[in-house]
C-alpha cells in the first residue's frame, strides 16, 4: 500500500504546465503556425472570379443631347405695324382657316398722318401755281405793237417798190431810192424786235427750271411717305397664311405692340419634329438621313421615339449651357416617324445620336483594362490560370472598347482586374 501512495504523489510533477512566460511563446507560435497553414491553403486554392467570354458583337458610338418637340410645319406671326392691338380674334388652341383675320392693329394715328401728308401735297401744288405769272395782259399789248409794226413794214415795202420803179425810170435820184430802202429795213427790224419781245414775255412768265425741280422733288418725297403709310394701314389686318392651329399667344387687346414682335404661331397638326443643339465638333459626325432615338420621361415611364435627321445647320450659334458656359452649337432638325406616340409640343426629350456603327467586333468593358508597360492589358484565363494579355484598342464608347489586337473569339477575360490576390499563374475558378 505504501508503494501505490508514492506513485500517486509523483504523477502531478510529471504533467506540470509551463510557467506564464513560456506559455506566451507557445501561443504565439501556434498562431503563426495557423497563419502559415491558412496562407498556404489560400494560395493553393483557386480564385473565384467573374469572367466574360468574348464573341463578336455590334458596336455603336454616339452621344446624348437635349431636344425640344415642335410642330413639323409652323408659321410664326409677327406684328407688321407698331400700334395698339385693337382686336384679337383667336385664342390658343383655336382652329383657323387660310385668309382668316387673326388680329388687327389700330390705324387711327396712321390715318391722321396720311391726311396731313395729303394736305401738304395740295398746299405745295398751290405754291407752285402761285410762282407762275399770268402773261395775258402783256401778251395782248405786245401783239398790238407787232400788228402796228407789220403794217409799217408793209407800207415801207410798198414805198420801196414804187421808188425802185421811179429810179429805174430815171425819175428820182439814187439817193432818194437808198433812203426808201433804209426806211424799209428799219421797219422790218422793228417788226423782228417786237416778235422777240413777245417771246421774252412768254419765257419770263414760266417758272425757272430749278423751281420746277424743287416742287417736283418735294411732291415725290411727300408721295413716298403717303405710300408708306398706306402700306402700313393695309397690313394692319393680319390673316392666317395656312390652315392650322393657334399657339403661343401671350398678348391681350389694348396692349401696345412693337413692330416685329411675334404675336402667335400657327401650326399644322401633321407630324412633329425635334430641334436639338449639339456641339459644333459633334455636328460634323451627324449625317442627314441618319436614324436617332429619343426618350421622353413621363409619369407612366419612359416613352421611346424614333426619327431621322432632316437638316444639319451649316453654321453654329453661341448658346449658354446649363452650367452657364458659352458654347458654339449647331441646330439639328429631326423629323419624328409617323408611328411615334402622341407628344406634347414644347416637351423636352433626350436625343441619342449614333455617329459610328460597326459589326463583328470584339468588345470588352472599359473597366477590364489596366495600364501595362507602355500600353494596356487585360487578365485572361488560359488553362485555368490567370495571365496578363496586352491588347491594342480601337474605337470606344461610354462603356465599351473595340479590341483590334491581342484577343480572339472565345477568349475568357476577368471582369475585375484589381483583385488583391490576383497574379500571373494564379489558379482561377470561373463564376458565371
Amino acid at each position: 500500500m505504501a508503494i501505490e501512495k508514492t506513485k500517486i504523489k509523483l504523477a502531478p510533477k510529471m504533467f506540470k504546465l509551463p510557467n506564464l512566460k513560456h506559455r506566451k511563446f507557445v501561443i504565439m507560435g501556434g498562431l503563426a503556425l495557423l497563419v502559415l497553414i491558412s496562407v498556404t491553403i489560400s494560395k493553393a486554392m483557386p480564385l473565384a472570379v467573374n469572367v466574360i467570354t468574348l464573341h463578336p458583337q455590334n458596336f455603336s458610338k454616339g452621344f446624348t443631347e437635349e431636344g425640344e418637340i415642335i410642330a413639323a410645319q409652323e408659321w410664326p406671326i409677327f406684328n407688321p405695324v407698331e400700334g395698339k392691338l385693337q382686336t384679337l380674334n383667336v385664342q390658343n388652341g383655336d382652329t383657323v382657316k387660310k385668309g382668316q383675320v387673326l388680329f388687327e392693329i389700330s390705324t387711327s394715328d396712321l390715318n391722321y398722318q396720311l391726311e396731313a401728308l395729303k394736305a401738304q401735297v395740295q398746299s405745295l401744288e398751290g405754291q407752285r401755281l402761285q410762282s407762275y405769272k399770268s402773261p395775258n395782259t402783256q401778251v395782248a399789248q405786245q401783239n398790238l405793237v407787232i400788228q402796228q409794226a407789220e403794217k409799217d413794214a408793209q407800207t415801207e415795202e410798198l414805198n420801196l417798190t414804187r421808188m425802185k420803179a421811179l429810179y429805174d425810170a430815171g425819175s428820182i435820184s439814187l439817193v432818194e431810192y437808198e433812203v426808201a430802202q433804209s426806211t424799209f429795213d428799219k421797219a422790218k427790224n422793228v417788226l423782228d424786235q417786237q416778235k422777240l419781245d413777245l417771246q421774252l414775255i412768254y419765257e419770263q412768265t414760266k417758272a425757272s427750271e430749278g423751281s420746277e425741280m424743287y416742287y417736283n422733288n418735294q411732291k415725290d418725297a411727300l408721295q413716298a411717305q403717303i405710300d408708306q403709310l398706306e402700306d402700313k394701314i393695309s397690313k394692319a389686318k393680319v390673316v392666317a397664311l395656312q390652315d392650322g392651329l393657334v399657339k403661343d399667344i401671350s398678348l391681350k387687346e389694348g396692349g401696345i405692340v412693337p413692330l416685329g414682335q411675334q404675336i402667335m404661331t400657327v401650326f399644322t397638326n401633321d407630324g412633329y419634329e425635334l430641334e436639338s443643339y449639339v456641339l459644333a465638333s459633334d455636328a460634323l459626325d451627324i449625317k442627314v438621313g441618319s436614324t436617332v432615338q429619343a426618350v421622353q420621361a413621363t409619369s407612366a415611364g419612359n416613352k421611346s421615339l424614333t426619327g431621322k435627321v432632316e437638316a444639319v445647320a451649316v453654321a453654329a450659334v453661341e448658346r449658354v449651357s446649363p452650367l452657364g458656359l458659352k458654347e458654339n452649337r449647331a441646330k439639328i432638325t429631326i423629323r419624328l416617324a409617323d408611328s411615334s406616340p402622341v407628344v406634347v409640343l414644347g416637351s423636352n426629350v433626350d436625343v441619342r445620336y449614333t455617329t459610328h456603327e460597326m459589326s463583328g467586333k470584339l468588345l470588352i468593358p472599359k473597366a477590364t483594362l489596366f495600364p501595362y508597360q507602355q500600353g494596356e492589358a487585360v487578365w485572361v484565363v488560359e488553362q485555368g490560370k490567370a495571365k496578363i494579355q496586352p491588347v491594342k484598342k480601337g474605337l470606344e464608347n461610354d462603356s465599351q472598347v473595340i479590341i483590334e489586337q491581342g484577343l480572339t473569339d472565345g477568349d475568357v477575360i476577368l471582369q475585375d482586374p484589381n483583385l488583391t490576390t490576383l497574379k500571373e499563374g494564379k489558379r482561377i475558378k470561373k463564376m458565371l
